[in-house]
């Protein structure tokens, strides 16, 4: 028979033993107390109608009522009601409203559940009587725990938990010591706990968790030798874990994760022999982990993650032959994993990440037969996988990234048939991707990126119909997509990034319905992009830029009109802009830079008004700048730079007013800088070079950096080179130039009232060069 059996026969015993010397000693009523029996009696029943509790209380004997149960004596003894009439009159709905001193031979009281509101009031510590007392889940029952509740001597079982009360326990609750559970969690209870707990020397249980006390744990709470359950989790505890919580030794379940407890777990822990469940986690301890723990024979579940643990994890752990659950993630454990480890067969779960564990991985990890998630990950471990991981044959969840393995994935890993998430990036593998990783038919997660992995991408790969997250970016993959891709038709993210793949995206790409992210940039692809881009109507992000893709942008890709980033840039593309790219209504960046598009600008463009970044430059685009673009209101780039644009600047670019970045150089650009570049509060960057442009540069435009430049934007430009030929009015003297090279801007200050300095260099006047002029 289990602990937890025991403790709750136990606590039945005691409580029919209770509820029987209640009945015997209400069998015989002396004819003597009939008299005053009938008066306490109306008193009662007079309690109980002004509580307003009752609906039919008129036509109804007050121990017939709902939830009423009456000694022999016909005296009330016991109350159990969850739900009152008072739900059509919610001012009952008050503990206050009965008055309880008339009710002096209750013995268990239940109103959980019940929608109680206010507070307890003292007058319940009158009922002397009293074994029972559960308030609990009355979500708006407020108020303090009263002193007066020190006077239920005889109380036995207490349960105040999911309830609204505040304030600290009262000092007065080590006067319960016949209690034997007590439950005050998930109520906002605050202070310390006052070390006269160390009283309830019958507690059984004891759950405090969710408040928000404060303090040490007392020392008094070793007196609690018949304790079996404690909780203390999710509070705000500090200082260290007194040294007497080894007298528990009847403890089965230990609580105390989420505080802010420090120091050292005492070795006095390894006395609690019948220890199953044992949760530290998320506190603030330190220095390393006691031999001791060893002697937890009994303990199936130990979390002692998000401390700051540190040295060894001791090899006496490999005693716990009966653990299922072992966390001691977020840590700063170190040394090799104790061999002694491998030896817990009954394991389930093991998350030693995000330590400093070094040494390899031992080919005795296979013995782990019942393992599910394994979690190595955010440590030092080197050396290979050994091939001994495909015996984990029921492993769900394999995390080794974030280490230095080495060697090649091992085929063997085709054997975990019911993984689900495999991530062992960020490591030094090489070698090619096994085949056999196509047999992983559960697989949903795959992380294989920032490795040295070679070889083509296994076709095999296609067979993994489950998998929805694929990232193998960051490698030196090379040869081509398989066409077998087309068959993981539930995949959302998709990266390939930074690899050296070659050949065509295949037409099945058109098939990844689902697909959310593509990315495959970075590499060496070519040919076209296929028309069958445009079925994947819920992508979200396609970055295929930075490869040799050549031939015209598909009309089909004004089809994703849940678009929000497009970068096809640093390719080969070339023809128009298609006109059905003013169908991506939810983008908010495009970059189709350093390609060879040409044609004009699409109209179209206006359409996309969520846009704040458009990157056209380096491209062969003619014809003038729209001025659609100009009402696209989110700008803060826009570059179209270097193309062959001619015609003016609209004067419109001014009504951009979240514009920080203008780049129209090296284009055939003519006429006058429009004095509307004034206008554009945040700009920061102004290129304007190298076009057939003339006339005056605005008196404004050589401070508008300046004057917009907030601490943390210390320097701003405008270059103007070989851009004009014009009469300089910046505030300088005036020069007669007919081209100013660079004009730059250094801003100290902040706000409108910068210190700056204007810097013109290079000034070519009409009598020859003038010196700079600061």
């Amino acid at each position: 028979m289990g602990n937890d059996t025991i403790s709750s026969s136990i606590y039945f015993v005691m409580l029919l033993a209770i509820s029987m010397a209640a009945c015997v000693s209400s069998f015989a009523v002396p004819s003597s107390a009939k008299s005053s029996s009938s008066s306490s009696f109306s008193q009662e029943a007079e309690a109980l109608l002004n509580s307003g509790w009752w609906e039919n209380f008129f036509s109804t004997k007050h121990c017939d009522l709902g939830g009423i149960t009456c000694n022999r004596a016909g005296s009330v003894a016991g109350m159990e009601v969850h739900s009152f009439y008072y739900y059509s009159h919610e001012s009952h709905g008050w503990l206050s409203n009965m008055s309880w001193s008339s009710l002096p031979n209750l013995e268990y009281l239940d109103l959980s559940y019940s929608g109680l509101i206010g507070g307890i009031p003292g007058e319940i510590g009158t009922l002397s009587k009293l074994t029972h007392l559960d308030l609990s889940f009355n979500f708006r029952l407020r108020g303090v725990l009263p002193p007066d509740l020190g006077n239920l001597t005889q109380l036995v079982h207490l349960d105040l938990s999911g309830t609204d009360i505040r304030g600290p326990i009262p000092s007065t609750i080590g006067n319960l010591r016949n209690l034997i559970h007590l439950d005050l969690n998930s109520s906002n209870l605050s202070g310390s706990i006052p070390p006269e707990i160390g009283n309830l020397k019958n507690l059984v249980e004891m759950n405090l968790g969710l408040n928000h006390l404060q303090g040490p744990i007392p020392s008094t709470i070793g007196n609690l030798r018949n304790l079996i359950h404690l909780d203390l989790n999710s509070n705000n505890l500090s200082g260290s874990i007194p040294p007497e919580i080894g007298n528990l030794k009847n403890l089965v379940k230990m609580s105390l994760g989420l505080n802010h407890l420090q120091g050292p777990i005492p070795s006095s822990i390894g006395n609690l022999s019948a220890l199953t469940y044992l949760s530290l986690y998320s506190n603030q301890l330190s220095c390393s982990i006691p031999p001791e723990i060893g002697n937890l024979k009994n303990l199936v579940k130990m979390t002692l993650a998000l401390n700051h643990l540190q040295g060894p994890i001791p090899s006496s752990i490999g005693n716990l032959s009966a653990l299922t659950y072992l966390s001691l993630y977020s840590n700063q454990l170190s040394c090799s994993i104790p061999p002694q480890i491998w030896n817990l067969k009954s394991l389930v779960m093991m998350d030693m990440g995000f330590n400093i564990l070094n040494g390899s991985i031992p080919t005795s990890i296979g013995h782990l037969s019942n393992l599910t998630h394994f979690y190595l990950d955010l440590n030092k471990l080197n050396g290979p996988i050994p091939p001994s991981i495909g015996k984990l044959s029921v492993l769900t969840r394999l995390f080794l990234d974030s280490n230095k393995l080495n060697g090649p994935i091992p085929s063997s890993i085709g054997n975990l048939s019911v993984l689900t998430y495999l991530s062992l990036h960020s490591n030094k593998l090489n070698g090619p991707i096994p085949p056999s990783i196509g047999k992983l038919s559960a697989l949903t997660n795959l992380s294989l990126h920032s490795n040295q992995l070679s070889g083509c991408i296994p076709r095999e790969i296609g067979n993994l119909k489950s998998l929805v997250y694929m990232d193998m970016s960051f490698n030196v993959l090379n040869g081509p997509l398989p066409s077998s891709i087309g068959n993981v038709s539930s995949l959302t993210y998709w990266s390939l990034r930074s690899n050296k793949l070659s050949g065509c995206i295949p037409s099945s790409i058109g098939h990844l319905s689902h697909l959310n992210f593509l990315y495959l940039n970075s590499n060496k692809l070519n040919g076209p992009i296929p028309h069958e881009i445009g079925k994947l109507k819920y992508l979200f992000e396609l970055n295929i830029s930075l490869n040799s893709l050549d031939g015209p942008i598909p009309s089909s890709i004004g089809n994703l009109s849940y678009l929000t980033h497009l970068s096809l840039h640093s390719n080969q593309l070339s023809n128009s802009i298609p006109d059905s790219i003013g169908g991506l209504s939810s983008l908010t960046y495009m970059s189709l830079a350093s390609n060879m598009l040409d044609g004009v600008i699409p109209s179209s463009i206006g359409n996309l008004a969520n846009l704040t970044h458009l990157d056209l430059r380096i491209n062969l685009l003619t014809g003038p700048i729209p001025n659609i673009i100009c009402g696209l209101k989110n700008l803060k780039v826009l570059q179209l730079s270097d193309n062959l644009l001619s015609g003016h600047i609209p004067g419109q670019i001014g009504g951009l007013c979240r514009l920080e970045y203008l780049g129209l150089g090296r284009n055939d650009l003519v006429g006058a800088i429009p004095s509307e570049l004034t206008y554009l509060p945040q700009l920061e960057y102004l290129d304007l070079s190298q076009n057939n442009l003339f006339g005056k540069i605005p008196a404004c435009l050589c401070l508008l950096a300046a004057c917009h430049t907030t601490v943390s934007r210390f320097k701003s430009q405008i270059d103007l080179s070989m851009s004009v030929r014009m009469r300089s009015q910046a505030q300088v003297p005036t020069i007669n130039a007919t081209s100013v090279s660079r004009v730059s801007f250094s801003s100290e200050g902040s706000g409108c009232t910068p210190s700056y300095s204007i810097i013109v260099e290079s000034v070519e006047s009409e009598n020859g060069l003038c010196p700079p002029i600061k």
